[in-house]
Formats: structure tokens, C-alpha cells, sequence
């Protein structure tokens, strides 16, 4: 039976929502130091200018940081990337990610002082290129959820910052796990879990980290040491951090670095996700799911607007633009299909654009609209084309559908 083909209008596939900032939610899931590519790496130390404020506690991440850099450059956790890509500094000299630590006074504990620290640092014309600013905390979080003052004391006024410096991108942070004081800590933790959640704000979930090992085992009742207990304020029964070390090769599956007050393997998985939080924020540090990089071929980021509006008048979101790789200013060609190669099975033709996904979408019932997606392909920069895996007898409209990954 020689097949009869019906062509849809070629469909947009989204991937989420375009409207406003997404949060973005670091934790024991991102400590995987092989999820980031040196393109990811590269953009990051291109695009960020980190200020961080801490005290003993938060310099496990960049202690961690630092330890990270020959590891890599050995191959640790078999990595194959260009040499010293993990290297920071404050100015980013060399090509290293600009991160200038202990940049803000003690840490976010000490309130009002690190407000005040904080508006000054930012009204300081010398620093002027900081997009970034991350607090970590010591041992006050916990008191300030007894006391009631976790919200006076630190989210509101991070929520402060954010409105008075909107270019600033204000890194949220859980405290480090508190054995001794185990209900208020986890409490603690939850409320600035869900105020970031909710409120599509930036986290580093610190503590988080601290529940879990490298496998993604979580330990209920821990300490800031890593050690394993049988209860909150109860008696240690191990330490996950010195057990999994001691289970694995130093050097191949974690290395040597200072971790102040904790394990080695504390630092590796804090910097592991140090490194997550970067590669995200310097790929869309303003969080509306449209590639800055795209953003600033077009114009730069605040032409867009957080992807809802629609810049050319075209009909098209913004965001709908950057998933098709269409031109946002103008209202001329957009993402279309070519042709029909009348082939059994059957072909659509188009053209590509990397960094996005296109998939064959067939209909055998055009008014139930009933589309499924055949196959799908990498885009890759030319005329490419899909076909239809199996041979069709009958009727089947197509379209194709473009996502980004």
C-alpha cells in the first residue's frame, strides 16, 4: 500500500515555563564534579564576578576549590579537561574564575554587620563588575530559627538586596549540620529550603551535602565531622566521610584539602558543587531559562525581559525565539520545515541549530490531536532531516518539534 502523508504546521515543543526567574537549588545532588563541561566551566569564569563572605565553616568550599585544581589536573575522578580549568583567584588573573574571597566582613551570622558590609561593598565603584554575592553561615542559624529572627535577621533583608541590586545575582546557604541542636537546625534548613523554592531564589544547600555521601546515602543525624550518630545529641556510631575515604583511592576518587572543622571529602563535595552553582549562574545568571549567551547575541539580557515578552512584535515569546534559535529581533524567518522527502517511511527536512533537540512528531488523528514524538536528534548546525522509523500504511500528519536539553 503506498503511504499518504499530511504535513502539520511545524510545533513548538517547550520544555517548562518562560515566565520570571526559575530557582535554582544546589545540593548533595550537584556534588558531582563530572556533570560540568569545560564549555560550562569556561562560561562561568567568563561571565562571574563572585564575592564571598565567610568564616571557618564556609571556607570548606573554597578549600575545597583549591585542592580541586591539581586533582583535576591529575585525572582525579577521570577527568580529561584542560589543565588548571578549576583555577580561581580574586581578579581572575590567567584565565581563573574571579572569586574574591573573604571579599564581605565574618559571616551572615553577624547581623546587622553583614548588611551594613555588604551595601557598602556594593556601593564601593571598585568593585562594580561583582554579579555574584554568596554569604555561608557558622553555627548562628539555629538560634535564629528558635529565636524567631531567621526571617528579620536574613531573608528578608537577602530579599532586600535582591530588589535594591537587581544586577546582582545573592546566593542563599543552609548552615552546617548541628548534632547538639538537631530539631532547629533541620527546621532552620527547611524554611530557607522552601523560602528559595517558593520564591524562585538561588541556593547552596550546605547542609544538605552533609546528610550525604559520594553514592548518595544519607545519614540522618550528623555532625559538622561528618560523624554518624544514633540520634540527635546521641552517640556517635561512625563517620561517613573517613569510611567512605578509607573504602577509595585518594588521589583517583578524592583528594587531600583543608575542611574546617570536617573531613577532606566534606571539602571535594562542597567544591564539586561550588563548581555546579557557577556553571549554572554564569550559563543564565538572570534565571529565565534563555541562555545569556544567546541574550547577548541579541542584544544583551535586559532586552528580553525574562523571556515573556516579545521583542520583534512576531507573536512569538522571547523564549519561544531562544528555543527555536530564531532571530528575537526581528520578525522575519522563524524555525519552519523545509520539505517532505516522500519516502516510505517518510522524512521532514529543516534546518538546525546546535544545542537543541528536534523530534518527529506523527498524528493518525488530527481532530483527537492526539502528537507523539517519533524519534528525536541533536541538532547540528545544517539541514538535517528526521525520518519515520517504521514503514507507515495509512494516513499520519507530521511536525517537528524543537526542546532545548
Amino acid at each position: 500500500m503506498n503511504a499518504r502523508v499530511g504535513i502539520s504546521a511545524a510545533a513548538l515543543a517547550c520544555v517548562a515555563a518562560a515566565a520570571g526567574a526559575a530557582p535554582v537549588l544546589i545540593d548533595h545532588r550537584d556534588a558531582d564534579i563530572a556533570q560540568q563541561t569545560a564549555a560550562q566551566i569556561d562560561r562561568a569564569k567568563a561571565a562571574l564576578h563572585i564575592a564571598y563572605g565567610h568564616t571557618s565553616h564556609g571556607s570548606q568550599l573554597t578549600e575545597g576549590m583549591a585542592g580541586l585544581v591539581d586533582f583535576a589536573n591529575g585525572g582525579g575522578k577521570g577527568l580529561a579537561l584542560p589543565a588548571d580549568i578549576f583555577a580561581w583567584n580574586d581578579g581572575g588573573s590567567g584565565g581563573a574564575l574571579d572569586l574574591h574571597d573573604y571579599a564581605l566582613c565574618n559571616d551572615v551570622g553577624y547581623y546587622p554587620d553583614w548588611v551594613v558590609c555588604t551595601s557598602n561593598y556594593l556601593d564601593d565603584p571598585a568593585n562594580a563588575d561583582v554579579n555574584v554575592v554568596i554569604w555561608s553561615w557558622c553555627g548562628q542559624m539555629d538560634d535564629k530559627y528558635e529565636a524567631g529572627t531567621l526571617t528579620n535577621e536574613y531573608l528578608a533583608p537577602m530579599a532586600a538586596f535582591e530588589r535594591d541590586y537587581p544586577r546582582v545575582a545573592f546566593v542563599y546557604m543552609t548552615g552546617h549540620v548541628d548534632i547538639w541542636d538537631d530539631a532547629d537546625n533541620k527546621a532552620a534548613c527547611a524554611a530557607i529550603r522552601a523560602w528559595c523554592a517558593t520564591n524562585d531564589r538561588i541556593l547552596y544547600d550546605f547542609n544538605d551535602i552533609e546528610h550525604h555521601d559520594p553514592d548518595g546515602a544519607y545519614y540522618e543525624y550528623v555532625n559538622d565531622d561528618c560523624g554518624v550518630y544514633d540520634g540527635a545529641g546521641g552517640t556517635e556510631t561512625g563517620n561517613w566521610a573517613i569510611a567512605w575515604q578509607t573504602s577509595h583511592v585518594q588521589g583517583v576518587d578524592w583528594y587531600e584539602c583543608s575542611a574546617a572543622h570536617s573531613q577532606p571529602l566534606n571539602g571535594n563535595l562542597k567544591a564539586y558543587a561550588a563548581w555546579a552553582l557557577w556553571c549554572r549562574l554564569g550559563a543564565d545568571r538572570d534565571r529565565d531559562e534563555i541562555a545569556d549567551a544567546w541574550e547577548e547575541r541579541h542584544g544583551g539580557m535586559e532586552r528580553f525581559g525574562g523571556g515573556a515578552s516579545d521583542c520583534d512584535g512576531d507573536g512569538l515569546t522571547d523564549w519561544e525565539e531562544y528555543v527555536q534559535d530564531s532571530e528575537p529581533t526581528n520578525a522575519g524567518p522563524r524555525f519552519a520545515i523545509a520539505g517532505l522527502v516522500p519516502t516510505n517511511p517518510p522524512a521532514l527536512e529543516f534546518a538546525s541549530s546546535t544545542g537543541r533537540v528536534y523530534s518527529l512528531l506523527g498524528c493518525d488523528d488530527l481532530e483527537a490531536g492526539s502528537w507523539q514524538a517519533v524519534t528525536s536528534r541533536p541538532g547540528t548546525g545544517a539541514a538535517m532531516r528526521l525520518a519515520d522509523p517504521m514503514a507507515l500504511h495509512g494516513v499520519r500528519a507530521y511536525g517537528v518539534g524543537v526542546s532545548v536539553p
